[in-house]
Formats: C-alpha cells, structure tokens, sequence
C-alpha cells in the first residue's frame, strides 16, 4: 500500500491488559491515572452478576474513594449521561471506571464528555467535536461484542427524537482496557451470540472500509477467524477456552473498526436500537448478510479473503466464487446460534422503512462503507430481510 502525499493515517489504542483475573488491576489502573475519586459506571446485571462488587473491592485495596452510577440500559439514553455527568461534579470525580458491555462503557464516555465541556451530549454528535480532553477512563468489558473499551466511538440514544447519535473522537478513547474473559461466563447464550456477531461485523466492516490499511487489516481478518472457530461453542456451552478466544476477537475487531471505521451495516443498524430499542448485536446480525451480498462487488479480493477467514472452500475457485460463499457462511452461523433472521421478527414494521432508511442514508457509518447507498437502496435492503 503506497500512501498518498496529502494523506496521513493513525493507529491509536488504549493500554490494554489481557488475562484472567485482569480485573483486579481496575484499582491499581484508576490509581496510575491520577484517581482518587472514582465514578465506577456499570448496569444492574452486573451489579446481580457480583462484578461491581469485586471491582469495588480492588478500588478498596488502592484507598480509593468511589460512587457507583449504574442507571444504564440496553441503547443508553442522553438523559442517562447527563445525570451520570452531573453526578461525578457532585462527587468531585477524578477518574472514571466503566465495567459491564457496550452500553455502560458508552455511557461512560458520554459522561465523560460533559464532565470535561460541558454543554449537552447532543451538541457533540459527529467527529471530532470535543474540544477539550475526557477525564482518565478505565473499561473492564463484561461481553465480547462491542470493542468500546478500545475505539474511539461512543453511540447515545437521542430519547426525545428516537434517534442514535454517534460520537466520534480521539479524545474520547479509554486509556486502560482490563479484558478479562471470566466476565463472559455471567452473560446468557442468546447475549454471547448477538455480541458475538457484533463482534464479526465489526472486523467484515473494518476490513472492507475505505480506510482500512495494512495496521487493521490483520487485526480484523484475525477476528474473523476467531468468531468462526469459538462463537458457536462460545454460546452454547460457554467453554473458556471459547471465551477467551471471543475476547480476543472482540478486541481485535475493536482495534481495527476504531481505526479503519464502519459501515453500510452499521449505517442500518443504529436506526433500528433508536426507533425499536434492539439490541445493537442482533440489529447487526439481522442486516449483515443482506448489506454484504450488496457490497460484495465494491470489495471483491477482500470479500474472497473474509470467505476464507470463515473457513471457505477455495480449491481451484475463482475470486468470484471464493468470495460469493460469504452471505451463505453468515447464514449458516447465524442459524447455528438460533438468532432472528427477519425484522418483522423483533417488530420493525413495513411502514417505518422509509424514515429508518433516510437516517441510515445520513449516518456517519455510512460514509467509510465501499460504497455510500443512497434512501431507496437503503428501503430495498430493509425489505429484503422484513
């Protein structure tokens, strides 16, 4: 890869400690970072699952002061960040620590964001926005799905409007990242299974992005090849050796969309968890065959690569062929955990399409995509999986 004189390109990730029992350093992380009041971000499950408890604990060893804010669901809400926000001015937070999935650790950020500027999260949607630097922020990641304890992306659910925002921006990037795949053990299978595909759409969007180079591309071709051998044992019986090998793609998917960006999936996807609150993995996992099949000619040498990642049959085949199997391999994966394949299966109605197409048409993802669709595109890819 040659890159052009007028361009530039950036690798960016947190410290990252990986292992079993990572996250007993969440105390001693939030400590090296200058903390002395932490706000400790998380949801109720955690909170039942016992992993607040142990994290407080490590905070308790380091004499860290803490307050737990945990009023976080599925999709987080603007109004949630605000009053996480308000609350770490109250308690004069130093630190903050997010433990749970995608949703506590993007209200985190969020919070984040208003501790530093001020203002309303809404004022922040877009790229590279945030003008002045988030307080240190420390991830323990409870699924293997999102990778936003690495990337530079938090998504907050405009309540008002029904609408997903997405922020964009390096200062927005944890600083640690304690990956610790016990975590994973708490989550029911149907969970496992829908991160898990959020996890491999992040590594097919990263890998196929128009910014992607040769930093993220082994990154996400080895996700790939990770959620092919372990997520189906990953959700099933929840085997550690399975969850450690999800942990590792969904750190590397992660690493790579962070840098190299998303797409067209996404694009459908974040309409969907604003308008119907479905959970972010499963609206992935319910467009991505559809969105491949459409982009697969803007990306043929790559589709053929991520057909043999999936463990395609490649012997005296074409490109073309190679990569033709992908939708196929992303149906029989998606069939093997049991997961919706049809919208109106989670109630997305016919006559919705039209305004769910029109924010896809315009949402960031859409713009790193190999090829930008446009609204009526769009409407015909929502129809073909209804």
């Amino acid at each position: 890869m040659i890159v052009p004189e007028d361009s530039l390109l950036k690798f960016e990730i947190p410290e990252i400690i990986y292992g079993l029992g990572s996250l007993s350093q969440i105390g001693l992380s939030a400590k090296r970072l200058g903390g002395e009041r932490i706000l400790l971000v998380t949801d109720p499950g955690l909170l039942v699952a016992g992993w607040v408890d142990e994290s407080v604990k490590y905070l308790k060893e380091e004499n860290l002061q803490y307050v737990v804010y945990d009023n976080v669901v599925t999709n987080p809400r603007d109004f949630q960040v605000e009053e996480g926000a308000q609350l770490y001015r109250q308690k004069k937070c130093d630190v903050i620590v997010a433990v749970g999935g995608g949703s506590p650790i993007d209200t985190a950020k969020g919070i984040g964001i208003l501790a530093s500027n001020h203002g309303r999260i809404h004022e922040y949607e877009g790229c590279n926005l945030i003008t002045q630097p988030i307080p240190p922020l420390v991830c323990a990641p409870s699924t293997a799905g999102t990778g936003a304890d690495v990337s530079q992306f938090t998504v907050i659910t405009n309540k008002r409007a029904n609408v997903k925002m997405t922020i964009l921006s390096r200062a927005i990037t944890p600083d640690i990242t304690l990956v610790d795949p016990r975590l994973l053990k708490t989550k029911s299978s149907e969970l496992i299974a829908a991160t898990g595909m959020d996890t491999l759409t992040h590594a097919i969007e990263a890998y196929v992005s128009s910014l992607s180079w040769p930093m993220t591309d082994p990154h996400a071709i080895h996700a790939i090849e990770l959620v092919a051998e372990h997520l189906v044992n990953a959700a099933k019986t929840k085997d550690m050796t399975a969850l450690e090998g999800m942990s590792i793609a969904c750190l590397e998917a992660g690493m790579a969309f962070s840098n190299a960006i998303l797409g067209a999936v996404h694009a459908l996807a974040h309409p969907l968890g604003g308008f119907y609150d479905i959970h972010h993995g499963l609206a992935n996992s319910l467009l991505l065959p559809v969105v491949v099949r459409q982009n697969m000619e803007h990306a043929l040498p790559k589709f053929a690569g991520i057909a043999r990642a999936l463990g395609a049959e490649t012997r005296d085949k074409s490109i073309d062929a190679v990569a033709q199997q992908v939708p196929g391999q992303l149906q029989n994966l998606i069939a093997k955990l049991g997961l919706p394949t049809r919208l109106s299966q989670v109630g997305v109605d016919e006559a919705d399409i039209p305004r769910l197409a029109q924010m896809a048409e315009n949402d960031i993802c859409m713009l790193t995509n190999p090829h930008c669709y446009m609204k009526a595109e769009i409407e015909s890819m929502y129809h073909d999986v209804l």
